[in-house]
């Protein structure tokens, strides 16, 4: 029915799928997704992708012959910049939707339509996908996917591919997502039995496990018991120190944390885990001693891990938020990544000031980026009054040669009249 109101076979295809490793049977109460959460290095990985997205200002463009400007009177505009809905900032919405992204393996943005026009942008957690069972490419249905979703408080629904934003974290079929948690199970498993344990250690004051052995020969089941009962009479605890019958010995029962490598194994499953994320282990603040510096980390941080979710983004805001006719009037959709870019206001100033000399940037302009109150009116542009074309220098037509009555180089001179 859903595919063009027609009956016919359809294939459910989970999108959620997670091994039982984290379940009850294996020591843990608490549901799978708190587990994850619980590891450190996991947590603040999904913590600063999804808000390095966020803090970029999503903006509306149009193409112009003059080059790209902000699209402000678009009734999108503000909708992507400030509130996507009613009840969410945009900082708040966007982060929310990479999160669940980064978690999952896929995540949406529901799409609240109103006639023509988008009402509202809500994140939401995918929970399973409808695919025509004929397939994507033999189907002549209008509708090939259906997705089925999870909001705030449990509340749930159904959509068609085109009302949703998909952001998906790793596929294989372009389709389906797969979280980053389903191929670091074991990283995560021992980062989270070794923190665990570092848990309990630190609860228990610092002390391991304890044996106490019956030194005596005793062997008759009777005996032992009498002996047993006199030690629990005798035996007392304040929660630090307890004594120990006459008889009896104490073993302790624990592998030093130095013989275990316990701190190299940690470090090692935390690099694992940031690697897996694209993450610079200095945003971690694991320092290193070949450590490039800050700013680098930041490009690299940029290039390589998110630039692809911003043009996931943006490629699928431009096909299902725009319509085909916005797109061929020049409107776009695209994300301020001029915030990560920022530098220290030495080398910002030497930037700027730069861009200004050379006439990449008018003087209001460069005034904005520094915040500083613009001058207005028509545009100033400097250039630099040292440079000329060569070939106005070969033909005299340079002011400072006019006048001069012989302009041909004499011997000796050095112009050379093949450069470019």
């Amino acid at each position: 029915m859903i595919f063009n109101r027609l009956l016919e076979k359809r294939e459910t295809i989970s999108v959620n799928e997670w091994k039982t490793m984290y379940s009850s049977e294996n020591g843990y109460d608490i549901t799978p997704f708190d587990i994850e959460m619980k590891e450190s290095t996991y947590f603040s990985c999904i913590k600063i992708i999804s808000e390095s997205i966020a803090k970029c200002t999503l903006q509306v463009k149009k193409e112009t012959e003059k080059g790209e400007e902000l699209a402000k009177d678009h009734y999108l505009y503000d909708k992507l910049r400030i509130r996507p809905n009613d009840y969410m900032s945009a900082i708040d919405c966007y982060k929310a939707f990479v999160a669940l992204s980064k978690h999952w393996g896929h995540s949406g943005l529901f799409i609240d339509r109103q006639g023509s026009k988008i009402n509202g942008l809500y994140p939401v957690k995918i929970t399973n996908v409808t695919i025509d069972n004929s397939g994507l490419i033999k189907s002549i249905k209008g509708n090939k996917i259906l997705w089925d979703f999870e909001g705030v408080e449990g509340e749930i629904g159904s959509c068609f591919d085109k009302d949703i934003i998909m952001l998906r974290d790793f596929t294989m079929d372009g389709i389906k997502g797969k979280a980053n948690r389903s191929i670091l199970s074991e990283s995560l498993d021992s980062s989270l039995k070794s923190q665990n344990y570092l848990n309990k250690l630190f609860s228990n004051g610092l002390t391991n496990k304890i044996v106490v052995q019956l030194t005596s020969d005793i062997k008759e089941e009777k005996e032992l018991k009498k002996v047993q009962e006199k030690f629990d009479r005798i035996y007392t605890n304040n929660g630090r120190v307890f004594t120990i019958p006459a008889g009896y010995n104490v073993q302790p029962m624990n592998l030093s944390l130095s013989d275990a490598q316990f701190t190299e194994l940690r470090k090692l499953s935390k690099e694992e885990i940031a690697s897996s994320f694209q993450v610079p282990l200095s945003k971690l603040g694991i320092m290193r001693d070949t450590a490039v510096s800050e700013e680098q980390d930041n490009i690299k941080f940029l290039t390589d891990c998110l630039l692809i979710i911003f043009e996931q983004i943006e490629q699928e805001m431009d096909w299902k938020l725009l319509t085909q006719t916005e797109r061929e009037m020049g409107y776009k959709i695209r994300f301020n990544i001029n915030v990560l870019l920022r530098t220290d206001s030495k080398t910002q100033s030497e930037v700027i000031s730069t861009y200004v000399k050379n006439g990449v940037y008018d003087l209001d302009y460069a005034r904005d980026i520094l915040g500083v109150q613009k001058i207005g009116g028509e545009l100033i542009i400097t250039l630099p009054s040292g440079q000329v074309l060569l070939k106005d220098l070969i033909n005299g037509n340079v002011s400072y040669q006019k006048g001069k009555q012989n302009t041909t180089p004499k011997d000796g001179d050095n112009i050379d009249t093949k450069c470019c």
